[in-house]
């Protein structure tokens, strides 16, 4: 079994859109999207499939990526956001709500990840990888 999977909730960029989303206006209808930790610490998936394991390896990786400045003038996490975690949160919402929401969210990214020179943002974004091998492995 080889898995990947981001490990950014407890971000800045996260913590700012969950935030956002558990207050007034949009708590009603955002907080059911809000999803704090769902993924669990590395040493917790060491402890869950080593019994069930002959070959384990994890690690995590933070990989620092320079999102480009945008035409638009929108903040690149933002942008890069409306492409992930972002999504339900619009979904949920009318498309009026959704300029409002979207602005008070690039508000706290503002302060979070301030921009370069360039206009570009340094996003550091961490991942999990799991590699596990059930029963003996074969060279192939």
């Amino acid at each position: 079994m080889a898995v990947q999977m981001p490990d950014n909730f407890r971000a800045p960029s996260h913590q700012a859109l969950f935030d956002v989303a558990s207050r007034a206006p949009w708590r009603e209808r955002l907080a059911p999207h809000v999803r704090r930790a769902p993924v669990a610490a590395t040493a917790a998936y060491h402890q869950w499939l080593e019994p069930l394991a002959t070959a384990l390896d994890l690690w995590a990786t933070e990989y620092l990526q320079q999102l480009p400045r945008r035409p638009d003038g929108e903040h690149p996490v933002v942008a890069w956001m409306r492409g992930t975690a972002l999504l339900p949160f619009l979904g949920a919402l009318e498309e009026a709500e959704q300029k409002a929401f979207a602005g008070e969210f690039a508000a706290r990214i503002e302060a979070a990840y301030p921009r370069r020179a360039d206009g570009s943002v340094l996003f550091p974004f961490r991942r999990i990888f799991i590699v596990a091998v059930r029963g003996e492995a074969s060279a192939g």
